[in-house]
């Protein structure tokens, strides 16, 4: 068991959250990665978003490696237990989902982000871990299964691939040599109106991309693959371990129009849409959304 840091966000705590968001996402996207190819019956929760079994299975697998060294911390999962899918009603790896969210660090989870990618056999989805304080994401994983690859960061270390570190030039993210200038952004997957004026607007004078994986596009972001992302229709675990990557990296990410994220009140969070906008800091200004559009 792993006590409370007395200073959650000292170097050598965050280093240790780090470290230990990266083994849960680990874990979970080993899961998912087994069952990948052969998911079963798909399921639709109440918003109309699809389910299975292996995103059910990563998010236990998940908790699990996490409460094993911090029992008492918060968790908030995309895929909310119920008691046709809870185990033991004494099962800790699988956490009701308002508990304890009063506590000094709540763990933020989306076991498999990008699920319909998944269930269709399109191999790019990803297992997201965060773990947040006063209302804020400090340190967090995004892995990679189909490549074995492990983004992950915390607020003091900077971000990392494979745990090499990586960063935003001072004018933007570094090039693969002989790229296009252009600037390359991800779009959402939505039917909203305010992402399509968006949208429009860009195709107009950027490169798009779309990888079905809000979570995998910020990480990428960090990664600097992609120069900008927009996500409209996203949840606060598709949202906290690729907010907190793009930050370690030097970039930028706020609301559409500009304004900031967080903090946000896990304790009383229920789902609500967090849309966002991240890119490097000179791309960002250039993407903000006025409110009058």
């Amino acid at each position: 068991m792993t006590r409370a840091p007395s200073n959650p966000r000292d170097a050598s705590s965050l280093e240790t959250l780090r470290l230990l968001a990266e083994q849960a996402a680990r874990a979970g996207g080993a899961v998912a990665r087994a069952s990948f190819g052969r998911v079963g019956h798909v399921r639709r929760k109440a918003d109309r978003s699809e389910v299975t079994d292996a995103d059910e299975a990563a998010q236990r697998a998940v908790f699990a490696a996490i409460r094993a060294r911090r029992p008492d911390d918060a968790f908030i999962g995309e895929e909310s237990p119920t008691p046709e899918t809870r185990r033991d009603e004494h099962d800790q790896s699988d956490p009701r989902p308002d508990e304890n969210r009063d506590a000094e660090l709540c763990w933020v989870v989306d076991p498999i982000d990008g699920t319909r990618n998944y269930v269709r056999g399109i191999p790019l989805y990803c297992c997201s871990v965060a773990v947040m304080t006063e209302g804020r994401p400090i340190a967090g994983a995004i892995y990679d299964p189909t490549r074995d690859v492990m983004y992950s960061g915390d607020e003091k270390h900077g971000a990392r691939v494979d745990n090499q570190v990586v960063a935003f030039a001072a004018d933007g993210p570094e090039r693969v040599p002989g790229s296009a200038q252009t600037p390359i952004v991800a779009i959402p997957s939505t039917r909203h109106r305010e992402a399509h004026e968006i949208v429009h607007d860009w195709v107009d004078r950027l490169v798009v991309r779309n990888f079905g994986s809000t979570a995998l596009h910020l990480a990428l972001l960090a990664a600097g693959r992609l120069d900008g992302v927009l996500a409209t229709n996203c949840r606060l675990w598709d949202i906290a371990a690729g907010a907190l990557l793009v930050t370690a990296a030097g970039g930028v990410i706020t609301s559409p129009s500009g304004q900031p994220l967080f903090p946000i009140d896990v304790a009383r969070y229920a789902g609500e849409d967090i849309p966002c906008l991240g890119a490097h800091r000179d791309l960002h200004a250039r993407l903000i959304v006025s409110p009058s559009n």
